[in-house]
C-alpha cells in the first residue's frame, strides 16, 4: 500500500464509527431540551467518547497527511505535472518542417566518411 494510505482509512473508519456516539447524544440532548426534562445520564458519556473517537480520526488523517507530504517523502511524479507533457501529444511537438531529419544527425557518420568498416 502507498504510505499513509492505512492512516487515511484508520482515520476514515473512525470518523464512521463515531456517527454511532455523537448523533444519539445530540439526539438525547434536544430532546431533553424541547422537554424540559433531564438529560439521560449516558448522554454525556457518549459525546465525550463521540468526540474522543473524533479527535483520534483527526490526528490519524493528519499523520498520513504528514506521511506522504513531509520533505524526503518520494512524490508519485503525474504527467500533469510535467511542463513538456503536451509536447508528447500528437499536433503538439514541433512542426515537421523545423525537426532535423534523424537521417541528417551531426553525430552520425556520412556515407562519405565512412571507409566500408562499421
Amino acid at each position: 500500500m502507498k504510505l499513509g494510505v492505512k492512516q487515511y482509512l484508520a482515520g476514515l473508519a473512525l470518523l464512521f464509527v463515531s456517527t454511532l456516539f455523537v448523533p444519539q447524544a445530540v439526539s438525547d440532548f434536544a430532546r431533553a431540551e424541547s422537554t424540559g426534562t433531564p438529560a439521560p445520564a449516558e448522554a454525556p458519556l457518549l459525546l465525550a467518547i463521540g468526540l474522543l473517537i473524533i479527535l483520534t480520526a483527526a490526528a490519524c488523517i493528519g499523520w498520513g497527511y504528514w506521511l506522504t507530504h513531509r520533505t524526503g517523502a518520494p512524490r508519485t511524479p503525474h504527467p500533469e505535472d510535467d511542463p513538456d507533457e503536451p509536447l508528447l501529444r500528437p499536433g503538439y511537438g514541433p512542426d515537421p518542417s523545423d525537426r532535423q531529419d534523424w537521417r541528417e544527425n551531426s553525430l552520425r557518420r556520412r556515407d562519405q566518411d565512412t571507409d566500408g568498416r562499421f
